[in-house]
């Protein structure tokens, strides 16, 4: 069989599959599969069959179908290497198939027929298993098309529905302690039901009528989720071109109806899902403590909240006494602000304690219209995993008076005009304007409305802390800032970011990712060092090694040309003297945008630049799943070994 066209299409120096130089010699028919998920240009799935030395190939944009009755296109392609089977791994950009590529499933298949225009084939793997029939149609357009039926029943699935409607809470006042049922209490944000059905990576939306929605900030949703089939109850909020969707129930997964489940399996099964999208997110749900939960959010302004029997089962299209609907207004004794819902805090409060928010109403980001409470309304909400990350380190401020359209400035010094209870630490800045500056220390909620008031968006902070005398403790903390150059974006920084954490894990050190709010991201290693130049040590001979093995999309060298299409991995912010943005810090962009911890599966998943962007309105949901992901950096801390 010959892999002319393979070959055709592909240069072996720009991509990391097989291309072989020679076809494969005559052979037995063979009876190995292997099946590929492919986010090309479209996600698909690549059905290969071994077969005469190459692999018989099918581009299928919906994947393998699940009943008989579902009928799914599947296109021939090139006969591909044998090799091909094992393959899986990201084909640049701009090359034939440019993507992500994983195993979907592999195993071996017995063949009932194989001839020009029909093949039927039994497949035994672990997740496609059963017999497939693919029908030869036309060749249009140049493409072969093809049919693609299962035909017989796959045991234990039920078909995923079409015509779900949303289930509705029950109005009501909120119980009092202890009356009714258990219940854990999911916040609304004023917007639409929806129900979201996700099958082959396509997804629809209908309303509460059964009506088709056109949404297109939603349209990675399904992609997100490969092959997995599942019906989500969801809150779109906002205007249609700018909707954010807030997902707060399951009824469906993977062929089996979860409606009869009870709320909290629902909900477990609903966390393991990656549902973590720029503009979609998991609805926070609290267990308990309906009152604090309620008047959380009378302050952001956001119209009640509904409380869920843990117990209860999901009722598609009705209303149910097992779902409370309270009002903010009803539990306030008056309606709470009308404001546009949005993922993330509300206004703030005029002040904390002893800090006081002058001008509040003041515009700080013109394009999201973004006040100067909205930025004290974030520090507040993200205060509890914020501060550990400020404690003892002395904090440089960089402020914008005017707004992010206007000029900033750094501000070291604040001894002439931090109030008293501000605490201060004298620490030496050589190359600045004096010798010492005093550093603010902020170390609670006042400290943070202070830097609020202050339009102090970013806190920038070193790897070390301030001793209970006053002098630096050694460095804590490793850092490598991952600076995307000319060319390149966060999701290069991503995968130099995954290289990093291999070679660490081989001298047993965890590295936390984060976002930086901007352009690249940051890796943390907790560590004990005895010289505070150790970790600048180790973090420049890693950074060296990345370069010399990878010149072509790694530098480590800090000169703007040199970066052009690489990653610069800066070791430097190590150094004693610099500092990098704070942990859920602002940033002075356009948007509000926050250096935000994520997930090593997050970082794994990255495919476009804005899979690792989050604003304000992102961080209250984000907290509520996941707690601080840094918090490790407080307790796992390791003796930084010498690297060659």
């Amino acid at each position: 069989m010959s892999l002319d066209e393979y070959r055709r299409k592909r240069d072996p120096r720009r991509t990391p599959e097989p291309v072989p130089d020679t076809d494969p010699q005559a052979s037995d028919p063979g009876h190995r599969f292997v099946i590929q998920e492919h986010h090309a240009r479209r996600l698909h799935w690549d059905v290969r069959l071994e077969r005469d030395g190459v692999l018989a190939s099918w581009a299928v944009p919906k994947g393998l179908p699940t009943e008989p009755e579902t009928i799914r296109l599947a296109v021939r392609t090139e006969d591909h290497p044998i090799e091909y089977l094992e393959f899986s791994g990201e084909i640049p950009a701009g090359e034939y198939g440019g993507g992500a590529m994983t195993i979907w499933d592999t195993g071996t298949y017995e063949t009932e027929k194989w001839n020009p225009r029909e093949v039927i084939v039994r497949l035994r793997g672990a997740r496609a298993s059963g017999r497939f029939v693919f029908i030869r149609t036309d060749r249009k357009g140049g493409k072969d098309n093809w049919l693609l039926r299962r035909s017989d029943p796959a045991p234990g699935r039920e078909p995923l529905p079409h015509d779900a409607l949303p289930m509705l809470a029950t109005p009501g006042p909120l119980p009092r302690p202890g009356d009714g049922p258990e219940r854990w209490w999911q916040i609304g944000f004023g917007g639409r039901r929806v129900i979201l059905r996700v099958d082959g990576g396509r997804m629809t939306i209908t309303d509460g009528d059964g009506e088709e929605l056109s949404v297109p900030r939603l349209r990675e949703l399904g992609p997100s989720l490969g092959a997995t089939q599942v019906l989500l109850d969801g809150e779109l909020v906002g205007p249609t071109d700018k909707a954010e969707l807030w997902i707060g129930d399951l009824l469906h997964l993977d062929g089996r109806d979860t409606c009869p489940l009870p709320f909290r399996e629902r909900r477990a099964l609903l966390e393991r899902l990656p549902l973590d999208g720029r503009h979609w997110k998991l609805a926070p749900v609290f267990h308990g403590g309906g009152a604090e939960v309620l008047a959380a959010a009378g302050q952001q302004g956001l119209p009640g909240v509904v409380g869920k029997d843990a117990d209860s089962a999901y009722e598609p299209g009705r209303r149910s006494e097992h779902w409370l609907e309270v009002a903010t207004e009803v539990a306030g004794g008056a309606p709470s602000r009308q404001q546009s819902p949005k993922p993330g805090p509300g206004r703030a409060a005029a002040g904390v304690g002893r800090a006081r928010l002058t001008n509040p109403d003041k515009v700080i980001y013109p394009l999201t219209g973004t006040t100067k409470s909205d930025v004290l309304a974030h520090y507040m909400a993200v205060a509890d995993v914020m501060l550990p990350h400020l404690r003892d380190r002395a904090v440089t401020l960089v402020r914008w008076p005017d707004g992010v359209e206007k000029s900033s400035f750094f501000e070291k010094d604040v001894s002439r005009h931090a109030p008293e209870w501000i605490r201060t630490a004298r620490v030496g800045t050589p190359g600045g304007r004096s010798e010492s500056a005093d550093f603010p220390l902020i170390d609670d909620v006042e400290g943070l409305a202070w830097a609020a008031n202050l339009a102090a968006l970013e806190l920038h902070v070193p790897q070390w802390r301030i001793g209970p005398r006053g002098g630096h403790q050694p460095p804590d903390l490793v850092v490598f800032d991952l600076d995307p150059g000319e060319g390149t974006t966060v999701v290069d920084c991503a995968r130099v970011a995954e290289r990093i954490a291999e070679r660490l894990s081989d001298d047993d050190l965890a590295a936390y990712p984060r976002t930086s709010g901007g352009k690249g991201m940051q890796l943390y290693v907790p560590v004990t060092v005895t010289r505070a130049e150790q970790t600048s040590e180790f973090a420049k001979a890693l950074a060296e090694e990345l370069a010399r093995e990878t010149p072509g999309r790694v530098t480590a060298v800090m000169a703007k040309a040199r970066r052009r299409g690489k990653v610069f991995v800066d070791w430097s912010q190590n150094n004693p003297h610099k500092t990098t943005i704070a942990s859920y810090s602002l940033r002075g962009r356009a948007r509000p945008t926050v250096a935000t911890p994520v997930t090593w599966e997050e970082v794994r998943a990255c495919r476009r630049p804005e899979d690792l962007v989050f604003t304000a309105a992102d961080l209250p949901a984000r907290i509520a799943e996941h707690g601080d992901l840094l918090a490790p950096l407080f307790t796992e801390r390791k003796r930084l070994p010498r690297r060659a």
